[in-house]
């Protein structure tokens, strides 16, 4: 009984406190509980003239009191003007790094005003035409200015359209020929070794090169080539324009084509060695008209080339014999007819460069080393009676 008692006196009051007269008596009611106002301040915007594809802008830091955006504006006499991108919605507190995608890419070197909003309304929306615009109030700094800055965007040079021609050929492993190519903006072409069928290793780079069509031209290798494989001549542009030949971040960047793909090009390159090469032969007596050449060491398949003596120096092709690659001892040659005793003659190493199985003016000159002598060697030829 007593806590019915005790539960009625408290409706009774309740009640009483919600209660008025109509005589004009002051009305009782509960306090309502007010929201806090959207901070707008104080913000901070920090962003550093850069170049660009023309289709965002970067801020460095943002310092945001409340959610908002950062707003992209052309300048219009040394103000803010037509918006020209936005910011996704950022967060309250510092971020680094927030691009601003422009709503049409830039075609120019461009100043842009970037500015701090706030979502005022919460919607999480922000629309720059009347009258969302005076909703989405700018931020301010601490010091009361608007929370906003001015940069110069400059345009990168672009990578769009570029290509590469590549044929398959041979090479003595010091030099390639690249058939062309495209550049959409001054570049460089270079050569990279296949590797799991894509671009790797850079082995050779052409000089700096104009934009447009280039080429062709010979590159050579700092480091020969010593076995035959793919390789891929990429096209590079020149993104930092210094000349220079520098990939990576922040450098220099490979060209695509109108569809989007790599601009390069791929070949089998088959590699012959012009050296170490080697011809070791001695004065002989030579019987049944056949001599002996003690030493012969050849990187590829060669041709053995016996000359007339001409005043000291080789004169004119007598006999071609075909050497094997490899090195080959005692190695038994016929004495070519009209040799007579006591003559000298000469011999000559020629790597099979075409790989025709014949000797031809395409091929070339064996070498005692890398960037050495062409091999040869001399003997005189005592006829055994």
């Amino acid at each position: 009984m007593l806590r019915r008692t005790a539960l009625l006196s408290v409706l009774l009051l309740l009640v009483a406190a919600c209660s008025y007269e109509s005589s004009g008596t002051t009305t009782t009611t509960l306090p309502l509980i007010e929201e806090e106002p959207v901070a707008t301040g104080p913000a901070d915007i920090v962003a550093a003239d850069q170049r660009s594809e023309g289709s965002s802008v970067l801020v460095d830091s943002l310092s945001m009191p409340s959610a908002g955006w950062v707003i992209a504006r052309l300048d219009s006499g040394g103000s803010p003007g037509e918006v020209i991108g936005i910011s996704e919605l950022v967060s309250k507190g510092v971020i680094s790094g927030v691009p601003v995608p422009f709503l049409v890419p830039i075609a120019e070197t461009t100043t842009v005003h970037l500015t701090v909003h706030i979502d005022m309304d919460g919607d999480g929306e922000f629309r720059y035409e009347a009258p969302d615009a005076f909703i989405d109030e700018i931020a301010t700094e601490a010091n009361g200015d608007p929370a906003t800055t001015t940069v110069v965007i400059t345009l990168l040079p672009p990578l769009s359209p570029g290509s590469a021609l590549l044929d398959a050929q041979l090479s003595d492993g010091t030099s390639l020929v690249v058939a062309g190519g495209l550049l959409p903006a001054a570049g460089f072409l270079a050569v990279h070794q296949g590797e799991g069928g894509e671009p790797g290793t850079v082995l050779a780079v052409s000089d700096p090169l104009p934009a447009g069509e280039v080429g062709p031209f010979t590159l050579s290798f700092e480091t020969p080539l010593s076995v035959t494989g793919l390789l891929f001549v990429v096209a590079w542009v020149d993104r930092d324009e210094n000349g220079e030949f520098n990939p990576g971040e922040g450098g220099d960047e490979m060209a695509v084509n109108e569809e989007g793909s790599l601009a390069a090009a791929s070949a089998i390159v088959t590699v012959i060695r012009r050296e170490p090469a080697t011809v070791v032969v001695a004065d002989q007596v030579v019987e049944n008209r056949t001599f002996i050449v003690t030493r012969v060491e050849a990187p590829a398949p060669a041709f053995l080339e016996v000359l007339a003596d001409a005043a000291g120096t080789p004169g004119g092709r007598l006999a071609v014999v075909t050497v094997d690659q490899g090195t080959a001892t005692e190695l038994a040659v016929p004495l070519p007819a009209g040799v007579r005793t006591g003559a000298r003659v000469w011999l000559r190493l020629w790597v099979d460069s075409d790989q025709s199985g014949d000797l031809s003016a395409a091929d070339q000159r064996a070498l005692s080393d890398l960037g050495g002598d062409p091999v040869q060697a001399s003997f005189i030829a005592t006829i055994a009676p």
